[in-house]
């Protein structure tokens, strides 16, 4: 029956009126505040890993890219795409064949 009793002291708010569980109000306050900081950095430390996997993502894609358009920009700029690229387009034009000669 103590027991009964002892849990309904503890519904009904009698026990928070205790003098020695009020002397521990300022704990109790701080804890919970502890509690909640922890919480909210987890929550705050996922939230940036999640960003830094999107921009590693981001950033990868973005090499691949880059990686792509040079060498695309490397086939297109060799002497004999271009040289092919004036014969299409009927120009006048024509690759030298005779080797530079260094004037003194």
């Amino acid at each position: 029956m103590a027991d009964i009793h002892n849990i309904q002291s503890w519904l009904n708010g009698d026990q928070l009126r205790n003098s020695k569980i009020r002397e521990q109000y300022p704990l109790i306050i701080m804890i919970v505040c502890l509690v909640f900081i922890y919480i909210l950095t987890g929550y705050q430390s996922i939230k940036q890993q999640h960003r830094l996997t999107d921009t590693k993502k981001e950033m990868l894609d973005a090499k691949f890219r880059y990686m792509t358009i040079s060498a695309e920009l490397t086939d297109a700029t060799r002497q004999s795409q271009i040289a092919d690229a004036l014969r299409a387009n009927g120009s006048e034009l024509r690759e030298n064949t005779v080797p530079p000669v260094k004037i003194k």
